[in-house]
C-alpha cells in the first residue's frame, strides 16, 4: 500500500481536538519510540533518503478504551515527495512493515550488515479516523519533543498514480481547513530533518 500523507504545525491543540471529536471516530492514544537505522547505499541501491538506506524499529504502547497494548514494529519505507499545484510537496511512501515478538535478532542482523543507529524520535499521539472519498483518512495529533505539536493526515492507496495522489491531497487539505489549520502551516520537512536542524 502507498501512504499519502501531509503534516502541519498545530497552534491551538484544544481547538483541533474539539473539532475532530465532532466529526471523526476517536482511535485512542499511543506512545511511540522510534530508532532509525541507516546504511550507505551503493550505486545500485534505490534510495530517496540522500544516499542511504533507512529502516525503523518502533516500540509502541497504545491505549484504546480500557485496553493497553505494547508492540514492536519494523518498518521499511521507500520515500518520495511529489510537488503539487500549490508548490507544497506531499509524501507518497511505499511502506512495508511487520510486527515483531522481539527485536534483538533483527538489531543484531542490522549491526552485522553495517547499519548504524542514526536517530531516535519520540511521538505522543492521539488518533482519529474520518470518512473520505478514498475510504478513510487516518488523523494523528502528535507531540514530537522538542519540535511541538503537529497534525498528520494519511490516506492509504493501492496505487501511486497522479490522479490518486491529487485526490488524496485535496481530501487531506480539506481536512486541515476543517480543523482550522491554514495550509501555510503545512510542513514539508521530515521529522528527522527538523530534529537534526534543532540539534536534537
Amino acid at each position: 500500500m502507498y501512504e499519502i500523507e501531509l503534516k502541519a504545525h498545530v497552534a491551538d491543540r484544544r481547538h483541533v481536538i474539539e473539532t475532530l471529536n465532532a466529526f471523526a471516530e476517536y482511535d485512542g492514544k499511543a506512545d511511540k519510540k522510534d530508532t532509525y537505522y541507516h546504511l550507505p547505499a551503493d550505486g545500485r541501491a534505490a534510495s530517496d533518503n540522500g544516499g542511504y538506506l533507512s529502516c525503523r524499529i518502533r516500540r509502541e504502547t497504545r491505549e484504546t478504551g480500557n485496553s493497553v497494548r505494547t508492540s514492536v514494529i519494523f518498518t521499511y519505507k521507500r520515500k518520495e515527495q511529489r510537488m503539487g499545484a500549490g508548490g507544497t510537496p506531499i509524501e507518497v511512501n511505499d511502506e512495508r512493515e511487520c510486527t515483531l515478538s522481539d527485536s534483538s535478532a533483527l538489531e543484531a542482523l542490522l549491526a552485522d550488515a553495517g547499519f548504524t543507529v542514526a536517530r531516535t524520535k519520540h511521538k505522543i499521539t492521539e488518533g482519529w479516523y474520518a470518512p473520505a472519498d478514498e475510504g478513510k483518512a487516518h488523523i494523528e495529533l502528535c507531540t514530537v519533543p522538542p519540535l511541538g505539536d503537529f497534525l498528520e493526515i494519511e490516506i492509504l492507496s493501492g496505487t501511486e498514480d497522479e490522479k490518486s495522489v491529487a485526490a488524496a491531497r485535496r481530501c487531506i487539505e480539506g481536512l486541515f481547513v476543517r480543523c482550522g489549520i491554514p495550509l501555510s502551516a503545512v510542513e514539508s520537512r521530515y521529522y528527522n530533518e527538523m530534529l537534526a536542524a534543532a540539534g536534537a
